[in-house]
């Protein structure tokens, strides 16, 4: 109940987001802690790729939790007590009450999050998508037009599993922020 996660595409504003959000008294946050990808992630047969070889691992992941009580949910039990324990650690250090994790490329695993933390709160920060592509141009591409190849999920992929995200999510447990919206706001109130 006392985690949030702040979910956009990179270069989407999430930074500025957090710092507003971070200045409240009760809010803890770090920069971007990516720790929910991987033990996410791994549970895809497609799209994760390792030195190990991925896909035995994505089967041995299945065969092993399969022949537990509990099945697939007792893995998202374990992946729930092991990273909320860590979520809880820096909760502790900080002194607040809650702890807001900002990784925009969990927009890779929104329904899992969801199974994971049903109780968490969930921000999807959206911004025009061409705004993202301009700024990821200027900040990461700059004049090396092969970088580009490295934000193909970042701009073509991110904008509909947003959109779908906000459809698994519960609207008791869910804010959707407009960049541009925010940024109005925040010039009005200056």
């Amino acid at each position: 109940e006392n985690f949030i996660f702040l979910i956009s595409q990179p270069r989407a504003g999430s930074t500025v987001l957090q710092r507003l959000l971070q200045a409240h008294p009760l809010i803890h946050s770090t920069p971007e802690p990516w720790i929910m990808l991987h033990p996410l992630y791994g549970l895809r047969k497609n799209g994760f790729k390792a030195e190990y070889n991925s896909t035995w691992a994505n089967t041995a992941v299945k065969d092993f939790y399969k022949d537990l009580p509990g099945g697939e949910s007792s893995y998202f039990e374990g992946v729930r007590r092991m990273y909320g324990h860590l979520y809880e650690q820096a909760l502790e250090s900080s002194g607040k009450l809650y702890f807001l994790d900002k990784t925009p490329r969990y927009y890779h695993i929104i329904p899992e999050l969801i199974r994971t933390f049903p109780k968490a709160k969930f921000i999807i920060l959206l911004r025009n998508p061409i705004a993202v592509m301009l700024s990821i141009l200027s900040t990461w591409v700059k004049l090396n037009p092969h970088k580009i190849k490295n934000f193909k999920y970042d701009l073509l992929d991110a904008p509909q599993l947003l959109l779908e995200g906000i459809g698994h999510l519960e609207s008791s447990s869910l804010s959707v922020v407009s960049y541009e919206h925010l940024l109005s706001t925040k010039r009005g109130n200056d």
